[in-house]
């Protein structure tokens, strides 16, 4: 019966034209397999989140460089929010949802805005338990170390789904009248 099943969703699954992605389809386009990364609004030259989607993008293939002649992927920054989602009975906090939201965009070597600015978010919930302070504080780094990933993971995809904008072309020139001029 699960043999059955399993060829039956197969089947509607193949016949709706749904495929997984394969790594070519998921390359970034050959105009941004070199970039460089920027978090401007950061004092520090590799943030977290910089350090974080370099590896990202060196994971996919890119060369990540430090010149001014690549395009640059511009981190504009990022937030995380902890919203209360449940309350316990003494009316203290009992789970949290955070929300991860970074800002990005790709400008070229000549200032020219190649990706407009997007954000990607990433949410996670957590439950708190207020006689373990220290456990709860460590779990939440860890999920902001994982939301952080899972949004360079969202960048790169968004990276990858990037068409470079058509070259304008010249309009065609008027072709010229044939024919012969009216006698006088």
């Amino acid at each position: 019966m699960k043999r059955l099943t399993a060829a039956l969703l197969g089947a509607l699954l193949a016949g709706c034209g749904f495929h997984l992605r394969t790594a070519r389809e998921f390359s970034l386009p050959p105009s941004l397999m070199t970039l460089r990364v920027r978090m401007p609004s950061s004092g520090l030259k590799y943030p977290g989140l910089v350090l974080v989607m370099r590896r990202a993008l060196a994971d996919r293939g890119v060369q990540v460089v430090d010149h001014r002649k690549a395009p640059t992927l511009v981190l504009a920054g990022e937030t995380l929010t902890p919203m209360i989602v449940t309350i316990n009975s003494n009316g203290g906090a009992s789970a949290y949802l955070l929300d991860y939201a970074v800002t990005y965009s790709v400008v070229g070597p000549h200032g020219r805005i190649l990706v407009a600015s997007r954000t990607v978010r990433v949410q996670r919930e957590y439950s708190f338990d207020p006689r373990y302070v220290l456990a709860m504080a460590r779990e939440e780094a860890y999920l902001k170390r994982r939301m952080r990933r899972a949004a360079a993971r969202q960048i790169v995809w968004g990276l990858a789904a990037y068409k470079r904008p058509a070259t304008a072309v010249a309009p065609a020139a008027k072709p010229k009248a044939q024919g012969h001029a009216p006698k006088a």
